[in-house]
């Protein structure tokens, strides 16, 4: 009971020091922000503190009156602090170009992956034999007259199939283009 006792006299007295200075450290914000809104936030921020640290006023018989003001001022003077990093931030994004904040790479990966994936469909759709001839030439580097040997097949006919498979490889990539 004698706790309940000393946190209901510890609210009150809070709550007399709160409508006590209220008003003055508002103004004094107001008067060193030049914002509404950023004196409300001092004033929060003011008093939150002071209930946090309940050692400075409470049990405390002397006046702390400078104690608040310079608080206050602190306090303002770090959210003042704040915005003027903030505007200075905006204006420095301001004067870059546009072009400076497009992330070339990730759209020419992008556009490479697209082909990719448009290439590799087209792939996917000849017959397996023109396929297979193409693998062996662009991917694994052999010769027409290897292929022909691998395949059992006329080189003319490994040129043509890779002529082929190159022409419907051409028309997917000229869309991209």
């Amino acid at each position: 009971m004698i706790a309940d006792n000393e946190e209901v006299e510890t609210i009150d007295r809070f709550s007399k020091l709160f409508k006590t200075n209220y008003s003055r450290v508002k103004y004094f914000a107001y008067i060193l922000l030049k914002s509404e809104s950023d004196a409300e936030d001092v004033v929060q921020e003011v008093f939150t503190r002071l209930w946090e640290r309940q050692n400075i006023w409470l049990n405390n018989e002397r006046k702390f009156d400078s104690y608040l003001l310079i608080m206050t001022r602190n306090i303002a003077l770090n959210i003042h602090k704040h915005e003027q990093v903030k505007q200075e931030y905006a204006e420095h994004c301001m004067m870059k170009p546009a072009s400076a904040w497009i992330d070339y790479d990730f759209f020419e990966r992008f556009h490479c992956q697209e082909m990719l994936g448009a290439i590799y469909s087209v792939l996917a759709a000849i017959p397996d034999r023109r396929r297979r001839v193409f693998e062996l030439s662009r991917f694994h580097g052999k010769s027409h007259k290897e292929i022909a040997v691998i395949m059992g097949i006329s080189v003319h006919t490994v040129e043509r199939q890779i002529y082929l498979t190159l022409t419907e490889l051409r028309k997917t990539i000229t869309a991209f283009a």
